[in-house]
């Protein structure tokens, strides 16, 4: 989950990411404050709820701590990747031209990961809805390991 994400527009805020939910019920009791609880966060048919409350637990028992920290930082380090990708992608998009037809021969020597975000945005802006993980290796596959496969069935496409 990002600190700050522009959805539709509207630009939301999550400056207490970093604050761990124990320091968090310590600063409303300081403060006299009753927290919400989103009943979501404790109900076990959500995978989220049962690796934090069953796998989590157990992971930093058997390693000693430090799982969750470590975690944190991880995704903290993915996102500052995600957003480095995602602007190469956008000069890349500017160069392949994905408003229209997409200049295969840009994405061609570009890195997977570039080609993707590439092959996403171009496919979204065409009506493709519901893209697969596998679906989108495909048409990647069609650009950068071109053997003589045929057509990829993709929902919405034009």
């Amino acid at each position: 989950m990002p600190g700050r994400r522009l959805i539709h527009g509207v630009l939301f805020l999550r400056p207490f990411l970093s604050v761990s939910r124990k320091q968090t019920r310590a600063a409303c009791a300081d403060l006299g404050l009753t927290p919400w609880q989103d009943p979501h966060n404790s109900d076990p048919r959500f995978t989220r709820v049962r690796l934090r409350h069953e796998v989590l637990p157990l992971l930093e028992e058997v390693l000693n701590g430090g799982v969750a920290g470590a975690l944190a930082r991880t995704a903290a380090q993915l996102r500052e990747d995600v957003e480095a990708l995602d602007v190469i992608a956008e000069e890349v998009c500017r160069q392949a031209g994905v408003d229209g037809e997409l200049e295969v021969t840009v994405l061609a020597g570009s890195p997977a990961a570039i080609r993707r975000r590439v092959i996403r945005h171009w496919l979204g802006s065409a009506g493709v809805r519901g893209l697969t993980d596998g679906q989108l290796r495909a048409v990647d596959g069609l650009i950068g390991e071109w053997r003589g496969q045929g057509g990829v069935w993709l929902p919405g496409w034009r």
